[in-house]
């Protein structure tokens, strides 16, 4: 659970979750994430440079296969030492994705995968002379403001440009030209988020008071069809037309009773005593209690005028009818 990214100079990086390294908090329509990482140097053999840190995070099914789910980035430049530090990488995520991650993680933990991206200016000798005598120059006014005494005798010239003047240092110094030299490395850390830690924040910015389900998209245009009507109930939904939306939540039930065939199976099972009944019969009961229950919303007869539904039983029925789609996916083969 670490990532070591080699320098190239015989030194690398070494990066790993901090202790608690995983928060989101609440933002408009998602949350910002922010995962604290433990980065520092194995010998720290050039000393002083900074480095920015980015990744992109992908989250892992119970397959192993790799999601993405946002871009990291940190604030701030960070410079390691050999004793570690922490570096803080945000990005956002969205409700919807959030949920989605919920159906991936399946109640267990969480797998993430950091693509890590880690960037540097370096300075690199570009020419040197061994004298005074050897090395005419003067550096622009631009190069001149980056000049870095290092060692007695030795003048560090640091510039993007070339020298257009001549002037003489004092004699016997060698000189160093240096010019910048932009540098980008790689590297994977893989770790999990325990699912109580995931509970928790999930918990914090409030995504786990609603739920919503994630209906496959199945194969076949009548299924394609009910998937669209349910989208348009979620959406009449938010926009506080109950009934509409329970009528389109209704026309996209029929689909899960075409392919049960619920019809049959409820008068059979009426027939019986509860305890007799057989399992699909008793699906095809709490399917045609769902669709009787919804059409209170479509008709306008002397007893469902009466009937109103709140913003909260069309949830349900919604979330129930997305539940049914959800169930028929699964089943749809051996139909």
């Amino acid at each position: 659970m670490n990532a070591v990214i080699d320098l190239g100079n015989g030194d690398s990086l070494q990066m790993e979750p901090a202790r608690r390294a995983f928060h989101l908090y609440p933002g408009a329509g998602g949350a910002q994430i922010e995962v604290t990482l433990r980065i520092s140097k194995t010998h720290d053999l050039a000393p002083g440079i900074a480095y920015r840190v980015s990744a992109r995070m992908y989250v892992e099914d119970n397959m192993r296969r790799q999601r993405m789910l946002c871009t990291l980035d940190a604030a701030n430049l960070v410079t390691p030492l050999v004793r570690a530090g922490d570096v803080q990488l945000s990005g956002f995520v969205t409700d919807e994705q959030l949920r989605v991650v919920e159906q991936l993680r399946a109640g267990g933990d969480l797998w993430v995968n950091l693509k890590l991206s880690v960037s540097s200016v370096e300075w690199k000798a570009d020419s040197e002379a061994a004298d005074s005598d050897s090395a005419e120059l003067m550096l622009t006014a631009r190069g001149r403001a980056e000049q870095k005494a290092r060692l007695s005798g030795e003048v560090v010239y640091r510039s993007n440009e070339e020298p257009r003047l001549t002037a003489l240092p004092p004699a016997g110094t060698k000189v160093v030209f240096e010019r910048p030299l932009q540098k980008q490395r790689t590297g994977d850390l893989r770790f999990d988020i325990n699912a109580g830690e995931w509970a928790a924040q999930m918990a914090a910015v409030e995504a786990g008071t609603f739920v919503e389900l994630l209906v496959p998209l199945a194969g076949g245009a009548d299924y394609a069809g009910a998937v669209a009507l349910l989208r348009e109930a979620r959406e009449l939904l938010r926009e506080g037309n109950v009934d509409a939306s329970i009528g389109q939540a209704r026309k996209a039930l029929e689909q899960a009773r075409k392919e049960y065939g619920t019809q049959k199976l409820y008068e059979a099972a009426t027939k019986k005593s509860p305890r007799t009944r057989a399992l699909p019969e008793r699906w095809a009961i709490m399917v045609e209690d769902l669709y009787s229950t919804m059409s209170g919303a479509a008709h306008n007869d002397e007893v469902t005028k009466e009937f109103t539904y709140s913003q909260e039983d069309g949830a349900m029925l919604i979330t129930a009818t997305a539940g049914m789609l959800k169930r028929l996916a699964a089943d749809r083969q051996t139909l």
